[in-house]
């Protein structure tokens, strides 16, 4: 048995002090959660297959399989249970989350993303946009109007030439590191789920310069170590690994021959956000340094004095214990080396941004979106830009708006990784009705979504919700892009 140690620096009484974890391929596996877990009935079939049933989870942890009949104005779920004769009415008041596994929708393809003030992805192709409204045609729910101020940025599914991977949509072409663990990470939902101590990696093929960036949530001791430039997907014997928690970040460099090597650290006070974080890491062989941005904004620049070390090109993210990881919008993309930051999701701005697929930044006025192309007004001319050579557009939010939760909003989860939030005003087998600010009244297919999650607001939440803590690899029907 291999046993490979190392270390996280925490904060205790906020003063900096050493804690060792050991990742062991003997440990044991975490306990059952508590709760009432009523299994779906075992048919013997492979267990990669997912389940045709849903499962309906509660705020106790409380778990019933069956399947969602319908849902009522006024919030009642009718469920069919197989141990019940009859269906059974359940006030959504109580519930967590409903994982709609007996919903498989047909494979589709979007040409855009956009993202908008209220944390929802709506995937779909661009019809138009100009002073008030972006009017976008979806899969799932026909043609939608958005009003402008509420949204956040676009995002064109471009084939970009410095694109070298985005996702995940799936475990697909992912590998869980060798420790006798494959639980410890799973995916639902566009995200990556880290529930246990263990590590997943993936060739990427990192260039020269590059820029890995991703969306982090953490829960529990809020730890995770990722590794870039890693020469096998499922082992750190030769990367550069940035251990990071909320109050410390610390680059080692990893050496299967030499061990392990601290270049530096830094502190940063409750830098980890409690929803998202944005988290960066760009790299220079050249100058042989590593740069970390928080949401944005650079926190620390790292040299090797040595010479470079990292001869792959794998990403690896190691899940520790005692925390629950999720990471999601995953880019990798070759970077010019220049040091133009981002802007925060908490400044204001009032000019939107372009980033183009040839590594060019505009700032200006997007003036309208039609017939696949943009139209973009700079201090210095007008650009009309085809979609296909835009990697993504940060919208003003000096004069944006964002939509005030409601205590009865969902927020139903479509399986390549969007999200809708709304108010369910009808659900059968055979549409689904809701209303939002963000689109008013529509009308959707019940296949088109992999989960519903309820309570959105409810204090259990951040700790109940039952796919950081199983051990469920659910992988859609895409493949991922690399």
């Amino acid at each position: 048995m291999k046993t490979r140690a190392f270390t996280i620096l925490v904060l205790l009484a906020a003063t900096p002090a050493w804690a060792r974890i050991i990742v062991d391929d003997s440990a044991p596996e975490p306990g059952p959660e508590p709760g009432i877990h009523v299994p779906a009935p075992a048919n013997g079939s492979d267990s990669q297959t997912p389940p045709q049933e849903d499962s309906l989870a509660f705020l106790n942890k409380d778990q019933l399989h069956g399947f969602l009949l319908a849902i009522d104005a006024d919030g009642s779920l009718h469920w069919q249970s197989p141990e019940a004769r009859d269906p059974i009415v359940f006030k959504s008041g109580e519930v967590a989350q409903i994982k709609l596994d007996s919903h498989k929708p047909a494979a589709t393809t979007s040409e855009a993303r956009i993202a908008l003030t209220n944390g929802d992805i709506l995937p779909g192709n661009i019809v138009s946009l100009d002073a008030q409204t972006l009017a976008l045609d979806t899969w799932y729910a026909g043609r939608l109007s958005l009003p402008r101020a509420m949204l956040r940025s676009i995002m064109p599914m471009s084939d970009a030439a410095n694109l070298e991977y985005t996702g995940p949509t799936s475990l697909d072409g992912w590998t869980v590191g060798r420790m006798d663990n494959p639980g410890s990470w799973s995916f639902k939902d566009g995200e990556l789920i880290g529930s246990s101590y263990g590590t997943i990696g993936r060739d990427v093929k990192l260039p020269d310069t590059s820029s890995v960036a991703f969306a982090l949530t953490l829960q529990g001791n809020q730890q995770i170590g990722i590794g870039i430039y890693a020469d096998h997907p499922d082992n750190t014997g030769n990367c550069y690994m940035l251990q990071l928690s909320n109050g410390y970040a610390e680059l080692q460099r990893f050496s299967r021959n030499t061990g392990s090597t601290v270049i530096g650290n830094a502190q940063m006070q409750n830098a980890i956000r409690h929803d998202k974080t944005q988290v960066e890491l760009r790299t220079s062989k050249d100058k042989k340094s590593i740069w970390l941005l928080l949401d944005g904004k650079m926190v620390k620049q790292w040299t090797d004095p040595a010479e470079f070390n990292g001869g792959g090109g794998c990403i690896i993210f190691a899940s520790q214990p005692g925390s629950v990881v999720r990471i999601s919008d995953i880019k990798v993309s070759k970077w010019d080396g220049k040091f133009d930051e981002s802007v925060s999701p908490s400044d204001r701005t009032s000019t939107d941004t372009v980033a183009l697929a040839n590594e060019d930044k505009v700032t200006g006025h997007l003036e309208s979106i039609q017939d696949g192309k943009a139209k973009f007004a700079s201090d210095y001319a007008e650009l009309t830009i085809p979609l296909e050579r835009i990697d993504e557009l940060d919208l003003a939010n000096a004069q944006a708006v964002k939509p005030k939760p409601a205590p009865t909003d969902v927020r139903a989860w479509l399986p390549d990784g969007g999200s809708v939030t709304m108010q369910l005003t009808a659900w059968n087998a055979k549409t689904c009705t809701g209303t939002s600010p963000n689109f008013g009244t529509a009308t959707f297919s019940p296949d088109a979504f992999a989960k519903i999650e309820f309570n959105l607001q409810a204090p259990e939440r951040s700790l109940s919700d039952s796919d950081g803590t199983d051990n469920e690899s659910d992988s859609p029907d895409q493949e991922g892009n690399q």
